[in-house]
C-alpha cells in the first residue's frame, strides 16, 4: 500500500507518495511546472514492478510555496525526498526541469544514485541571450492568469509570472554548465528524447536543444541516447510511457 508522507524542507513542506515494490526504486522528478500526477501512465505501464517515490516540487501540486525556487533549492530537495523515504541507491528519472536536476544530483552524490533516465531534458546547452530572456518573461507575464487557473486544479505552480520566468531562465543557464556534470557521473544515463515543437520554442529549436545529447554522450561513456519517442516535449509522458519504461528498464539492468 501507497505511503503518503510531508517532507520538511528549507521554508516549506514537500507532498510525496513511496509506494512499495521489489524491483529497485526509482524517485521520479517532475517538469519545471508538473506534478507527480503527470507520471500516472508511466507509472500505470511499470505495474508495481518496483518501489517508486513521486512528490511534488514547491509550489507545484500539493506542496507548499517556498521564498526560493532555485536549481540549488530543487538538487537539495531530491536528498531530502531519498533521506524521508529511506530509499537506497534509487534511480532518477527526470522529465525536462527534473531530467537537470537529476544529472547535478547524481554528479554530487555518486554514492547513492544507481542511474539516470532523462525524458527529454538535460541537454547541455544554453539557448537564451538578452533577447531571449525578455521573451520568456513576456511569455509568463501572458501565461499568468491561465497558470492560476491550472494551478488551482493542482496541476501548475503557484508562483508569480515573474518567478515562473526566472526558473525556466535558470535553467537554461544550469544547463549551459552541465556538461562537467555529466563527466562526473558514475552511473548509466540514458536519454528519451522527444520531438517536435515546445511551448515558446519552434522545432528548429527544440532540435539544436536535443542534439546537445551527442555533447553528454561524447563527453561520459556512461551516457547514451536510448530513445526518440515520436511525441513531443509536453505529451511524451501520457502518450509514449512505454519508451519510458523501457529507458528504467535498461539502466536498471545496468546499473550495479
Amino acid at each position: 500500500m501507497s505511503r503518503h508522507l510531508t517532507i520538511p524542507t528549507a521554508d516549506t513542506r514537500l507532498d510525496a507518495v513511496d509506494t512499495p515494490g521489489e524491483a529497485r526504486p526509482l524517485v521520479f522528478l517532475n517538469g519545471g511546472f508538473a506534478t507527480q500526477r503527470h507520471w500516472g501512465s508511466v507509472l500505470r505501464r511499470l505495474g508495481g514492478t518496483h518501489r517508486t517515490v513521486t512528490f511534488d516540487a514547491r509550489a507545484r501540486g500539493k506542496s507548499g510555496t517556498s521564498a526560493d525556487y532555485s536549481v540549488r533549492g530543487a538538487v537539495g530537495d531530491i536528498g531530502r525526498v531519498i533521506e524521508a523515504t529511506g530509499v537506497e541507491r534509487p534511480i532518477l528519472v527526470g522529465w525536462s526541469h527534473g531530467a537537470t536536476i537529476a544529472v547535478r544530483y547524481a554528479a554530487e552524490h555518486p554514492d547513492q544514485v544507481a542511474g539516470l533516465v532523462l525524458v527529454d531534458g538535460a541537454y547541455p546547452v544554453a539557448m537564451f541571450d538578452e533577447a531571449g530572456k525578455e521573451a520568456v518573461r513576456r511569455q509568463f507575464r501572458r501565461l499568468g492568469p491561465l497558470m492560476r487557473v491550472v494551478a488551482a486544479f493542482g496541476l501548475s505552480a503557484r508562483m508569480a509570472p515573474a518567478e515562473a520566468a526566472e526558473v525556466v531562465i535558470e535553467l537554461d543557464a544550469v544547463n549551459g554548465e552541465l556538461l562537467a556534470d555529466f563527466e562526473a557521473l558514475e552511473c548509466p544515463a540514458v536519454y528519451v528524447a522527444g520531438t517536435g515543437p515546445h511551448s515558446g520554442a519552434t522545432e528548429q529549436d527544440m532540435s539544436t536543444l536535443r542534439s546537445a545529447a551527442a555533447k553528454a554522450t561524447a563527453a561520459n561513456e556512461r551516457v547514451s541516447v536510448f530513445a526518440t519517442s515520436p511525441v513531443n516535449h509536453v505529451r511524451i509522458l501520457s502518450k509514449d510511457p512505454g519508451s519510458v519504461v523501457a529507458a528504467i528498464e535498461e539502466v536498471a539492468r545496468r546499473a550495479s
